[in-house]
């Protein structure tokens, strides 16, 4: 497989993705405290402040804090060129970003103003698309991540750009005409634009060259982001009243066709090994089509029984916790259990090169984070969707979800820790090491 040239020099520092891989956990418990505090109140509708708190706190503070810090790492790897947010402004960045969320969330549940979050993400994320599109188009290389990458960073700006609109409304009483159909295209873009065409563009590499499978052809690659494209602009077209209602079936059909072409490489990786990542994928995908399957049925104008139609409020509820929970959150989990190891590796070996008489044996992908660390996480992850699903069934066990779902992501904040750990001691090791004198 073509890859772009890995420039040692433009690897940032460790702590620029990692910042953003050890927030997240934090917000994930922060989320697991509001869902045990307000138990049953979560499926009464996709509509109360709690359900709309929670689900930014993990879209923008769980999710978005880990896509964005993988973009730190994957950006020099796969398009050839480093992000220049660095020094005070990546603190900046950084914790304007958590405070953002943090008051975002804060202001659903009526603690607050709306405008603390709204200066606080319109800068942060706009300073962040701004940076990216410019890296983009003038710097990045890489025909296979580039220009998915861009469109994934253009999506993420409208979808600023409408939650902006959109916190605005309880700012000003600036609603548009469209009503909630400006918010179903909110959660569409940011589900079918900003994540899924970043999952595409860092998949279509990383699946090829970790896992050993043959690479996605350029036709395939081309006609499903194509199709994901054509389809976002559809139905945004549709919620400005324009006669293209089949635009989110497209992105459905291409959303569908992208976990058919992706199990079938995995199906044909030449590494047979059982590997809990691969188990990850597999589950995610397959909770993919689980999640466009219920949406292309509340789609569809047909009529349905007056039973399902009670489950109707419930049933967009669970559609955004199975896509969520089900899908974006097993890739993530899966990728940080490769990137994470992968990045500290590249550090490591960056030290090396600077002393090459340092004769210190480097700790491999499986010490840094054991092949038990790896079941146990998974395992924690199966328990979270047996806890989702006895939730939505029995919504008397939503405080069993907050719990799992705490526990699941201290399982991952202590793999994190235990590499960093590993990490740290490899380094002093090598720092200390007696250096090649001329």
């Amino acid at each position: 497989m073509r890859m772009t040239g890995l420039n040692f020099e433009a690897i940032p520092a460790l702590s620029s993705p990692l910042r953003f891989y050890l927030t997240a956990p934090v917000f994930a418990l922060f989320a697991a405290i509001l869902i045990a505090l307000h138990g049953e109140a979560l499926w009464l509708s996709r509509w109360m402040p709690v359900t709309l708190a929670v689900t930014h706190i993990i879209a923008l503070g769980v999710m978005a804090m880990i896509m964005i810090g993988s973009l730190f790492q994957v950006m020099p790897v796969l398009c050839g060129a480093a992000i220049p947010i660095t020094g005070w402004r990546l603190h900046l960045f950084h914790f304007s970003f958590v405070c953002g969320v943090v008051t975002l969330a804060a202001a659903f549940l009526g603690w607050l103003s709306f405008l603390l979050p709204f200066a606080l993400l319109a800068f942060s994320l706009g300073y962040f698309c701004l940076t990216l599109v410019w890296l983009l188009v003038t710097q990045a290389k890489g025909e296979q991540t580039r220009l998915p990458i861009l469109l994934a960073i253009v999506a993420l700006a409208a979808l600023l750009v409408l939650g902006l609109v959109l916190l605005s409304g309880y700012l000003w009483g600036f609603f548009p005409s469209v009503g909630k159909t400006l918010t179903n295209l909110h959660a569409g873009i940011g589900s079918f634009g900003w994540i899924m065409l970043l999952v595409m563009a860092v998949s279509f590499q990383v699946i090829p060259m970790f896992h050993v499978t043959p690479s996605f052809s350029k036709k395939w690659r081309h006609s499903v982001l194509g199709l994901l494209v054509m389809g976002l602009i559809f139905a945004s077209g549709q919620a400005f009243d324009f006669p293209l209602s089949w635009g989110w079936f497209l992105c459905i059909a291409a959303t569908g066709l992208y976990c058919v072409i992706t199990l079938e490489r995995l199906s044909k990786r030449k590494r047979k090994l059982p590997d809990v990542v691969i188990n990850y994928w597999q589950l995610g995908l397959a909770n993919l089509m689980l999640a466009c399957g219920v949406l292309l049925w509340m789609l569809l104008p047909i009529e349905r029984p007056a039973l399902i139609m009670q489950w109707q409020t419930k049933l967009e509820v669970l559609l955004g916790f199975v896509f969520g929970f089900g899908f974006v959150l097993a890739i993530i989990q899966g990728m940080l259990l490769k990137i994470v190891p992968f990045l500290i590796s590249l550090h490591l070996q960056r030290l090396m090169m600077q002393n090459p008489m340092a004769m210190i044996p480097l700790p491999d992908h499986y010490q840094l984070i054991s092949r038990a660390r790896m079941k146990r996480q998974f395992y924690s992850y199966l328990a979270l969707l047996a806890a989702l699903w006895l939730s939505v069934c029995w919504p008397v066990a939503t405080p069993l979800l907050a719990l799992v779902f705490a526990l699941n992501w201290l399982t991952i904040a202590h793999n994190l820790y235990g590499a960093i750990t590993q990490y740290q001691i490899s380094r002093d090791k090598l720092q200390s090491a007696p250096k090649m004198t001329l």
